[in-house]
């Protein structure tokens, strides 16, 4: 057999060399590579928990939508489960606190709306439509006062019909029929598809003596109405 064949033969068949010894770490090196591996654990741990906080507003928007849409049919304690829960994720939400509130206003829980209105307001004083349901609890307690001051920080704020249409409501209630009438045209001409904003204007024109106007209103609530 010739000596080329040999060690072909010899290259096939002997095992393969010996792995070299391995190094063993010194103390300083073997506390670097713990030190290291603690503080990406501690990295992973740290931005986990970042993104969770930060998804926060998102995760609340959810239970907040949803709660909005149990508003309309008047799944009021539904709507007062999903704002809480839009709040617990996200202690900062005063449009959640303003939700509640109006459910729980619906619900006759005039004393924890009206801590929930004035939260949104400690939150976020410029959010009118806290102004102008908080407005709504102190009329129905017949605190007028409040409520006007309530309507018309509302309306200093942003100018809306509803926050009109109730301090007209208001200033009615306390004999001022004229102050009423101008606060019922400012809330028809920003909203006219409201059938009681007319029928509340033909009962200041009525109260002032103007028949024919009141009469006029009436036939237009009626036109709104069949119109919806």
């Amino acid at each position: 057999m010739s000596r080329s064949l040999l060690r072909r033969v010899w290259n096939a068949v002997k095992p393969p060399p010996a792995p070299p010894p391995r190094r063993r770490l010194n103390r300083s090196q073997r506390r670097l590579l713990r030190v290291t591996a603690i503080a990406i654990a501690l990295g992973v741990s740290t931005w986990g928990v970042y993104a969770y906080i930060a998804s926060a507003p998102d995760r609340a928007g959810s239970h907040f939508q949803q709660g909005m849409r149990l508003l309309g049919p008047g799944d009021f304690r539904g709507a007062v489960a999903q704002f809480s829960t839009a709040i617990e994720i996200w202690p900062g939400y005063a449009d959640a606190y303003i939700g509640r509130g109006k459910a729980e206003t619906a619900l006759g829980q005039n004393d924890v709306a009206l801590a929930d209105f004035e939260k949104a307001l400690a939150l976020n004083p410029t959010l009118e439509q806290a102004y102008t349901y908080r407005g709504i609890v102190w009329r129905s307690r017949g605190d007028f006062p409040k409520a006007l001051a309530d309507f018309t920080q509302s309306i200093h704020i942003q100018p809306r019909a509803d926050a009109y249409y109730q301090r007209g409501l208001i200033y009615q209630e306390e004999g001022q029929s004229r102050l009423a009438l101008s606060d019922y045209d400012l809330a028809i001409g920003r909203d006219p598809t409201v059938p009681y904003f007319y029928r509340a204007r033909a009962n200041a024109k009525r109260d002032l003596g103007d028949a024919a106007g009141a009469r006029g209103d009436q036939e237009k609530a009626e036109q709104v109405e069949k119109a919806q």
